[in-house]
């Protein structure tokens, strides 16, 4: 099936590494091809992404979605810039956002009639409290960029200085996400041989905001790895070799249904009864490069009556009785808008109605918790953390024989008071790295892991080759 061509945003791998994230455990349907770019299933559509050191591009196959379906009116249409105010961005976060999109649509000559609009619409919203002493350099760079666009008329003072103070909010702010004013200048240009979309188009901004908002881009993860380092000095030792690594926002439904599969399993079975679930119970989306793809099923997909005897055929074991059971009991008692209203529940009460359910303790709770459902202070304790903890934290694990609830909750509180609200993320980056494949990872050529030395040059490396193609 033919894809649209490729659309890009800016994002170094300080703050995203997908080779890292996507095989991580946190979801199980990305599958890396030979030509290391990553394939699955998200929002109904099957992506094809991959990774630059300063971009993340994408294409989008299935059915192409029109704003419309997204949007009931013309005001929600233009607003898509503010989307994922919805998604707990603070201002700060949110002007990063929308900047960093304004500039790259400034790069294409299209639309630049619509653009004006909804960037209009988007000034309107932005606090203008900025810092009075911005220099000459920033305030040449606003005008060369509105220059550039042709979007502003020269004879409206007030429009253009509204414009002018909105563009110098995202340039005082831009920085903590790695976005700099070349990329909308020029940076396009040095991709070869790659079709760039308009990001101006309202499918292409739909589908971007997807994207950004999956690997929830809002959060400055740099700045987190140094909070975390400067707290831990065994978190900064893994953190030189493991950086770049953050937590998905799942769909809650997939979410909870893998992580019920996950129960006494490995990465490779959770995956392939995955994947068993989409392919009998999920609607077809697309065949691309020789594999059919289908959505997750939703929870009223799984109430029929012979669902647990099916799934127990298709090699399901103990965990098809859960399934069943879940989609039963949220479909005929919570309703199929409960899963999802969790994200306004605090943490605590979040957790205590998911473990409510048939199948789902505290590990599974957490990572749901964490997942998808907006609680960045989760923390799943599984055999990995616990290993973990043993070794580098808390030496008197040696001498308990199991894991109880109540040293559960206190594994989980150590490392929120060691690492703070995000302190979900933390956890996520010494279990990716404690993963077998991982482990393996760290050896080359026969020698062991690289020293703390030469992971530290190697990380450096990275950021000021970043630092570079900003400027």
């Amino acid at each position: 099936m033919t894809a649209s061509c490729w659309k890009s945003f800016p994002c170094s791998k300080l703050n995203i590494c997908l080779d890292t994230v996507l095989l991580s455990g946190q979801s199980f349907r990305w599958k890396k091809n030979n030509q290391g770019e990553w394939l699955g299933v998200l929002s109904n559509m099957v992506w094809r992404v991959k990774q630059t050191d300063d971009r993340i591009l994408f294409q989008v196959y299935g059915e192409k979605k029109d704003v419309s379906t997204c949007a009931d009116t013309d005001k929600a249409k233009d607003n898509l810039y503010l989307k994922q105010i919805d998604y707990g961005r603070n201002e700060k976060q949110q002007s990063e956002f929308i900047f960093s999109q304004q500039k790259t649509a400034c790069s294409s000559s299209s639309s630049n009639v619509k653009l004006v609009e909804t960037l209009t619409k988007v000034e309107n919203k932005a606090e203008e409290n900025l810092d009075k002493t911005c220099g000459k350099e920033i305030s040449k760079t606003v005008k060369d960029l509105r220059k550039h666009c042709g979007v502003v008329k020269k004879n409206s003072k007030s429009k253009n200085k509204k414009s002018d103070a909105f563009l110098r909010k995202g340039l005082l702010q831009g920085s903590t996400c790695n976005h700099s004013i070349e990329d909308g200048l020029g940076s396009l240009e040095s991709q070869p041989r790659v079709l760039m979309d308009s990001l101006t188009d309202d499918t292409c901004m739909w589908q971007s905001h997807l994207l950004e908002d999956y690997f929830q881009l809002n959060v400055n993860l740099e700045e987190l790895y140094q909070q975390w380092s400067s707290k831990d000095p065994h978190f900064h030792q893994v953190a030189l070799n493991f950086y770049g690594i953050r937590i998905l926002r799942q769909d809650p439904v997939e979410n909870l249904i893998s992580f019920v599969c996950s129960s006494n399993n490995n990465i490779s079975r959770i995956s392939s009864m995955v994947e068993k679930l989409c392919s009998n119970y999920g609607t077809f989306i697309a065949r691309v490069d020789e594999i059919d793809y289908y959505t997750f099923p939703g929870f009223s997909d799984l109430c029929e009556n012979d669902v647990e005897a099916k799934l127990r055929k298709l090699g399901f074991g103990y965990r098809a009785k859960f399934i069943a059971n879940i989609a039963k009991q949220i479909t005929l008692e919570k309703g199929e808008h409960w899963l999802k209203s969790l994200r306004e529940k605090s943490y605590t009460d979040a957790k205590a109605e998911l473990m409510t359910l048939p199948g789902v303790g505290a590990k599974v709770a957490d990572c749901v918790c964490l997942m998808s459902l907006d609680k960045p202070e989760a923390l799943p304790v599984d055999t990995h953390v616990w290993q973990i903890t043993m070794r580098h934290y808390m030496a008197k694990l040696q001498t308990t024989k199991s894991l109880t609830p109540k040293l559960y909750n206190e594994i989980g509180d150590f490392y929120r008071e060691l690492w703070g609200p995000y302190a979900g993320w933390a956890h996520s980056v010494l279990f990716t790295a404690d993963l077998r494949h991982n482990k393996d990872r760290g050896s080359v050529d026969g020698q062991t892991k690289l020293d703390s030395k030469k992971r530290s040059i190697k990380s450096q490396d990275l950021k000021e080759k970043t630092l570079k193609k900003s400027k």
